[in-house]
């Protein structure tokens, strides 16, 4: 989830030009049906909360990728996406807010972990 943009791999044109393509088509939906303000500041939460998971899963959980805390924080983040996801239903209709929320959350990802788009760290070789 979102791991282009922490691959030092990929280059910061595809970066920006990815994060661009997220943001007109998540505001092309937010023109289509808003959300509420307290929805969208909610997916921008969960952003926040991937990125403090994904950072403890790389510097406390990485020794054992099988164990449960590993487990866990993979899936927090997973399971309030979802649970925003249906909360913000209405009448039926989960396409559009749950396309939108997403977009947010990816747009609080990318924007709150600005030194992974221009990290460019090369894999140490050892001797």
């Amino acid at each position: 989830m979102l791991e282009f943009w922490f691959d030092p791999q990929t280059s910061v044109l595809k970066k920006l030009l990815i994060f661009i393509v997220i943001a007109i088509a998540t505001a092309v939906l937010y023109r289509i049906q808003p959300l509420v303000y307290s929805a969208i500041l909610m997916f921008v939460a969960t952003g926040v909360i991937f990125l403090i998971c994904r950072y403890c899963k790389i510097h406390f959980a990485a020794k054992n990728p099988t164990g449960l805390i590993y487990r866990l924080l993979t899936w927090i983040p997973i399971a309030l996406l979802l649970a925003l996801i249906f909360k913000n239903m209405n009448q039926g209709e989960i396409l559009i807010p749950g396309a939108q929320g997403i977009g947010f959350m990816a747009l609080a990802v990318c924007l709150f972990s600005p030194l992974s788009l221009l990290h460019q760290n090369e894999p140490k070789q050892v001797p």
